[in-house]
């Protein structure tokens, strides 16, 4: 494999030189190897049952019939094609937590994938192993790998969106303009800012065509392949524009402030024990800049095109954060920082072009650093999974204790959705709602600090005791159990 930068001669003093393009085997091994390590890495995330409140909002529509997914999302914030992904899923293989992981999983190792073939392609192999590294150890990844939401997907749709516009203009040919109109529509209907993402990535090509003179021939066709996307969009337009014009200034994301600004740095980059690690990765970001800069001023053109795009990369995911940004300010408040990762793939790409010639002794350190937020990123991710909260154990001790006659009560009114993800609903009762002149074995109450009590005049009629079992907690919520029994002293 030869790339034009291979052409026009090599140093052996850079990154892309420290393995020969004559040894594809090693560049094989390290290249593919990256894809199934990451793989395997995001695969042992999976087991166990521990879900946040957007994921089970995810699993509950999964239990719907397609029709009812889409007048359930319509009358929420997102479109359906995620819902439609997971209902088929659960048809195929059975309503299971790891199912849905799965589904999660497999667009981000498309994505690796795209980066050992069409990055390679293009780009060459020492980019197209930045790719694969950037892409799974930059902090904000490892999470949105396993979560049960629509945001894998969408990095996919938006990365292959954004390699078809590539492709369109130095190819042209049909099957770039199917790629790239394909994935942005699937891209529109799986999350709203995604399709903000698509929609810059299609406004920057129309730029560059019209840019170029020798890609203005080709303006026909993305009019063309335009208005089918457009077309493609009708049918869901309208509830796109119920969603929108819905909004209402009570929504609760947090309104944009410089604080808020900086925030999507440190959601980005940022460990959590190391939140410094976002300047290092600004710094990262402002000299891969430069070299694209640099890149642009080289007299071969294929090298100056690839520093232009790089740069144009880096533009969609910051546009995309400008737009949400700007929107929020002049309405309300509507963005927030995981809504720019599926432009994020796009990020990486600019990062590994960008240190695509750097020199060897550069790479190492730029590699070590790299590879040690990836680390350190898993394994605060694998601590999230498994040991952040007490759902484990609360499980543990429901499957050991819950009778069938028994029920459980809360006092915080707001968990109630969490709640009957892990309990039988019929059996599930807020404190201050429950008929306790029914029939039941054992109550256990949940009892959330500074929420509403198991109050004495409510239970006194009842001649019921309470005893303290223990602390348990299902997600971030930890609250005290306690057993309500009848008559006498607990057992």
């Amino acid at each position: 494999m030869q790339t034009e930068e291979r052409k026009s001669g090599g140093t052996g003093r850079h990154f892309e030189d420290i393995i020969p393009e004559s040894r594809g085997r090693i560049w094989n091994f390290l290249i593919w190897g990256s894809v199934v390590f990451f793989t395997l890495l995001y695969l042992s995330l999976i087991f166990n049952n521990n879900v946040w409140t957007d994921e089970i909002f995810s699993m509950n529509l999964f239990r719907e019939n397609f029709g009812q997914i889409v007048r359930d999302t319509a009358a929420d914030v997102h479109p359906p094609l995620y819902y439609f992904l997971g209902r088929f899923f659960r048809l195929l293989f059975g309503e299971s937590l790891q199912v849905q992981k799965v589904l999660t999983i497999i667009p981000m190792s498309l994505t690796l994938v795209l980066g050992a073939t069409k990055v390679r392609r293009f780009f060459g192999n020492g980019v197209s192993f930045l790719f694969l590294i950037f892409l799974g150890c930059i902090p904000c990844s490892m999470e949105y790998a396993v979560q049960v939401r629509m945001y894998s997907w969408a990095l996919l749709c938006v990365t292959a969106c954004g390699l078809a516009a590539w492709e369109v203009y130095r190819e042209g040919g049909w099957l770039s303009w199917i790629m790239l109109s394909v994935s942005a529509v699937a891209a529109a209907y799986l999350h709203y800012f995604s399709f903000v993402s698509v929609i810059i990535i299609n406004g920057l090509l129309l730029l560059v065509l019209l840019l170029t003179r020798d890609n203005r021939k080709k303006l026909g066709k993305w009019l063309l392949f335009s208005l089918a996307m457009v077309a493609a969009y009708l049918p869901w337009l309208p509830y796109f524009y119920a969603q929108v014009t819905r909004v209402e200034a009570g929504y609760w994301i947090p309104p944009i402030t410089a604080e808020t600004v900086w925030s999507y740095f440190e959601w980005a980059f940022g460990l959590e024990p190391i939140p410094q690690t976002a300047f290092v990765y600004l710094g990262i970001s402002l000299l891969a800049g430069m070299f694209c800069l640099l890149l642009m001023k080289k007299k071969e053109r294929g090298m100056r095109e690839k520093g232009g795009f790089a740069l144009l990369c880096m533009a969609v995911p910051a546009l995309t954060a400008a737009v949400g940004i700007v929107l929020s300010l002049i309405k309300q408040p509507i963005y927030r920082d995981q809504y720019v990762f599926p432009a994020m793939g796009l990020f990486c790409l600019f990062l590994a072009i960008g240190f695509g010639r750097i020199r060897k002794e550069a790479a190492v350190l730029l590699l070590a650093f790299v590879l040690f937020t990836g680390a350190v990123s898993y394994r605060d991710e694998y601590r999230a999974e498994y040991k952040a909260t007490l759902t484990d154990q609360t499980e543990e001790f429901f499957r050991e204790n819950l009778g069938e006659d028994d029920f459980v009560v809360y006092n915080y009114q707001a968990y109630y959705f969490n709640y009957k993800y892990y309990f039988p609903e019929d059996r599930l009762f807020y404190v201050r709602d429950v008929d306790l002149s029914q029939d039941f074995d054992e109550i256990w109450f949940l009892d959330t600090d500074f929420e509403w009590d198991f109050v004495p005049d409510q239970i006194i009629p009842y001649n019921l005791q309470i005893e303290y079992v223990g602390h348990y907690g299902i997600e971030y919520n930890e609250f005290d159990l306690y057993r309500v029994t009848k008559g006498g002293s607990a057992e």
